[in-house]
């Protein structure tokens, strides 16, 4: 079995777009959630801080409810919020991690490989879940990385 660290990591704020879908449909919605972002960080003149992110808050076998956006810079919190961006923050708790590498049809295995980590030390996973896209668009399916940071807590 792989090895999935867990991290504590450091909060930043997060600008977003709140997206649901069919789960059919997630790659569409992306696709146009990503194209609506770049809009609204240009509308703020704001820089994206960081790699895009997903955070899905809600799902069944149906469909997903998720926020799709970026890290910010503090200072331009203010004007994603006049463009009409929500604000949270990334992830800040004890975090498994793990990169998955393909097609992302097949990250579903590396949810199954973590899920089983977390079974072996112990831990109970979030309800919710982090993915950091890190390739572009043009990316061959098997080279694309995930990053999946998923949080956690000692079972009890």
């Amino acid at each position: 079995m792989p090895e999935f660290p867990v991290v504590t990591l450091k909060p930043g704020p997060f600008a977003y777009i709140t997206v649901t879908t069919p789960m059919a449909g997630i790659a569409t919605a992306m696709g146009e959630g990503f194209g609506r972002l770049s809009a609204l960080f240009a509308e703020a003149r704001a820089e994206m801080a960081g790699m895009p992110m997903c955070h899905y808050v809600e799902y069944d076998e149906t469909s997903t409810t998720f926020q799709l956006g970026f890290p910010c810079r503090p200072e331009e919190v203010g004007a994603l919020r006049a463009a009409g961006l929500s604000i949270g923050e990334t992830p800040a708790s004890a975090t498994m991690k793990a990169v998955h590498l393909g097609p992302y049809d097949s990250v579903g295995s590396t949810y199954n490989a973590m899920i089983g980590a977390m079974k072996a030390q112990g831990l109970v996973a979030a309800r919710d879940m982090w993915e950091v896209y890190h390739s572009p668009p043009e990316t061959p399916p098997e080279q694309i990385r995930t990053e999946i940071l998923w949080p956690v807590r000692q079972g009890g």
